[in-house]
């Protein structure tokens, strides 16, 4: 008995032993000031408590971040086809920034230039009706801001005209050996000069080649103007996004729970004599369907219990999240949940300013991002048609986007009259505030006030 009692304290004291060891090597590998060395120079770091950019090298922060923008394009692509608010707030993007009423013509600085600029007009929509197929403004939008960039490939074709395809940002990555330039070359110490983009197979990430700079188009949103990569306008509402739609889970389990009914029967009397009625079967133990009416003896009580789930604390709390999606969005409640119920029409003007001037700034943006493509379209064109050099200095972009506010149409009018009468406004200009040509409008009045014959 003895010689156990000593072989088990010799036991524990061994593995009490080799436990302490094994506590101080790990403290003092974790409490270490000077990096490992290097064998094999595969360019590793000290790594103390940053962050991933601060406490990685160049190339291995670049692939974190691009894998978290990866990771956060997916997210924003799976609640865009399947939330409901996600995909409401990346249609409304469309229909007032780039939707009906989305228009380019071209203005001649001089006069005699002017049939140069219809000509230039004309070009542009024989542009979109040839790539309606496979581009058009409203898809270049959408992929920008679900996917936080998009690329546009351009191909002149023999006959001046130019084709486009879009590229998948997954197609646009680094190589292996240089994982610092996320797929984008650009000039050494430049960020901002592109010289190629790596083309690679999406599935198997095999190089497919390099594309020079000239035949794409990257456009980029979310990130400052040294950064390689776009991020999605989805980014600071993924979580909010995610939270609603558990919030919304939970509730709908909690009106299941609800709506469950529990029968507790109490009979009165001793253990003896409840086991005594359940074997006898006097206590019926199936589930009663709805509208059954019971009747029992006076020693029989039955209650109907049911959970209380305080539905009235959870509203607020789902109008928290909707709130929190919609800041992050830049749009009023309303307009991310098509419920203007809870709003007088005051509170709808006042709240949807911001909105107003969102899409003001966005549909400036993207005049300037379809500008580079329509002076793609314009130089492809000008060489096969016999165009002057200067085209681009004799010509101007003229970009008419959907209208964004739309009050009271008819009392506007009465006080544009007024200008007219004092001399501040011109007739033209109400004509086009109603959209109307004023030079129709001119020779439709004059042909209807001429004398029929």
């Amino acid at each position: 008995m003895l010689t156990f009692l000593a072989d088990t304290l010799a036991r524990w004291q061994t593995q009490a032993r080799y436990r302490r060891r094994v506590s101080e090597q790990l403290l003092q590998l974790v409490e270490r000031k000077t990096s490992l060395k290097d064998d094999d120079a595969a360019g590793w770091q000290q790594i103390s408590g940053a962050t991933p950019q601060s406490s990685l090298s160049v190339g291995h922060a670049s692939a974190w971040r691009a894998s978290r923008k990866l990771h956060l394009r997916d997210q924003a692509r799976q609640l865009v086809s399947e939330n409901p608010h996600a995909r409401n707030l990346l249609r409304l993007m469309e229909i007032y920034v780039v939707g009906a009423g989305l228009e380019l013509t071209f203005q001649a600085h001089r006069p005699e230039d002017q049939e140069l600029a219809n000509a230039a007009s004309r070009l542009w929509k024989e542009f979109l009706s040839r790539n309606s197929r496979h581009f058009s403004p409203r898809e270049y939008a959408r992929r920008a801001w679900r996917d936080g960039e998009v690329f546009l490939r351009l191909f002149p074709m023999p006959d001046g005209s130019l084709e486009v395809r879009f590229i998948d940002p997954e197609a646009i990555a680094p190589l292996p050996h240089t994982p610092e330039d996320e797929g984008i070359v650009t000039l050494p110490g430049d960020v901002e000069s592109v010289v190629a983009y790596h083309h690679v197979d999406p599935l198997t990430g095999q190089w497919q080649g390099d594309l020079p700079a000239e035949e794409v188009i990257h456009t980029r949103i979310g990130i400052d103007s040294n950064e390689r990569r776009g991020i999605s306008l989805f980014a600071p509402i993924l979580d909010s996004l995610s939270r609603f739609d558990h919030w919304l889970e939970t509730e709908l389990t909690a009106r299941k729970l609800q709506a469950s009914l529990v029968l507790w029967r109490k009979i009165q009397g001793s253990p003896a004599q409840l086991s005594q009625m359940a074997e006898s079967g006097h206590a019926p133990r199936e589930r009663y369907l709805p509208g059954s009416i019971l009747t029992t003896s006076h020693t029989t009580d039955l209650q109907f219990l049911s959970p209380n789930t305080n539905f009235g604390d959870a509203v607020p709390l789902g109008r928290l999240l909707l709130l929190c999606v919609a800041a992050g969005a830049g749009l009023p409640e309303f307009m991310l949940s098509s419920d203007a119920s809870n709003a007088s029409y005051s509170s709808t003007m006042v709240a949807e300013g911001p909105a107003v001037k969102l899409f003001e700034s966005e549909q400036q943006f993207f005049a300037r991002e379809f500008e580079h493509l329509s002076r793609a379209v314009l130089r492809a064109a000008a060489m096969s048609r016999g165009w002057p050099e200067d085209l681009l200095d004799r010509i101007v972009p003229h970009w008419s986007f959907p209208q964004l506010v739309n009050r009271d149409r008819p009392r506007e009018r009465l006080a544009d009259v007024q200008l007219v009468e004092q001399g501040i406004l011109s007739r033209a200009e109400v004509a086009r505030r109603d959209h109307a040509d004023p030079q129709t409008m001119r020779r439709e009045l004059n042909e209807e006030a001429a004398p029929i014959a």
